[in-house]
């Protein structure tokens, strides 16, 4: 078996002030060229988990290893280089344009205030392409609607051309066809030897498309492994709080819908 993208082990992390930590004691692996998606309620710890794996913050205990070396050993502009991060925060609102934007993409690979490189504006176009925002590409950022943001972030982060990338709820403001357009463009990349860490509440989504599934609630890792595995009634209920119905359609993934909505507006315990 190959080493892992990222090992996670003993991995503890508390926000000042908080009255328990938002990841505790939690020991994962994220497989290399695979598409493993995070799921897990409001609160369990998604978010403060990929500013651990992108080493924005710094856990209280245990490590993160990436690619077989400690994250903490990793320069800035290497990472940068090999991993990229599609956050849940909306860029800064300055007037730039979209192909501005995306062209920071390339910023690990130019000295800085540094005009690009003919071949770092292809990369930058190619990027642009992708996600279908060519058209687009010297409207101002700050003209764009919430898909399309979510959209430009994307490409910034393909600009990077990494091997490793990380996206925080990459449906966020997207209709249905865009959220379906978004986790199949993750998918193709992933066939073509990227590996993929995605952050959703779309269970549905996220069970058609990801190799793996790590299931996360109150900071701890409940279940990881694949969709059908992870996807039981008892762990997501479990996690949720809620009874819930599960249904497998076969190549179009497991649906899981609420068993009652009387039980499903009930609080967690």
């Amino acid at each position: 078996m190959s080493e892992p993208i990222f090992r996670c082990r003993g991995l503890t992390f508390a926000y000042p002030g908080a009255s328990s930590p938002a990841i505790r004691d939690l020991d994962l692996d994220i497989g290399a060229g695979r598409m493993t998606a995070l799921i897990g309620p409001n609160g369990a710890g998604k978010s403060t988990l990929v500013r651990l794996l992108a080493g924005t913050v710094r856990p209280d205990r245990g490590a993160v290893a990436f690619l077989g070396r400690p994250l903490a050993d990793w320069r800035r502009t290497e990472l940068a280089r090999t991993l990229a991060v599609v956050a849940q925060e909306p860029p800064p609102a300055i007037p730039q344009s979209v192909t501005d934007y995306v062209s920071l993409g390339r910023n690990p690979y130019v000295s800085p205030w540094a005009a690009l490189a003919a071949s770092d504006e292809r990369i930058v176009e190619q990027a642009l392409a992708r996600v279908g925002l060519s058209d687009l590409a010297d409207r101002r950022l700050t003209d764009l609607s919430g898909g399309e943001i979510q959209r430009a972030k994307l490409a910034r982060a393909l600009a990077q051309e990494p091997e490793v990338v990380i996206l925080d709820e990459p449906t966020a403001h997207l209709d249905i066809g865009h959220a379906l357009w978004a986790f199949e463009t993750v998918a193709d990349l992933v066939d073509r030897g990227m590996t993929a860490l995605c952050v959703t509440h779309d269970i549905n989504l996220a069970s058609r498309y990801a190799t793996d599934l790590v299931l996360l609630s109150e900071g701890r890792a409940g279940a990881g492994a694949g969709p059908a595995e992870v996807l039981s009634p008892v762990a997501l209920e479990r996690a949720y709080g809620c009874p819930v119905e599960v249904l497998d359609r076969g190549e179009l993934g497991i649906v899981v819908l609420p068993a009652s909505r009387s039980m499903a507006g009930r609080p967690r315990r």
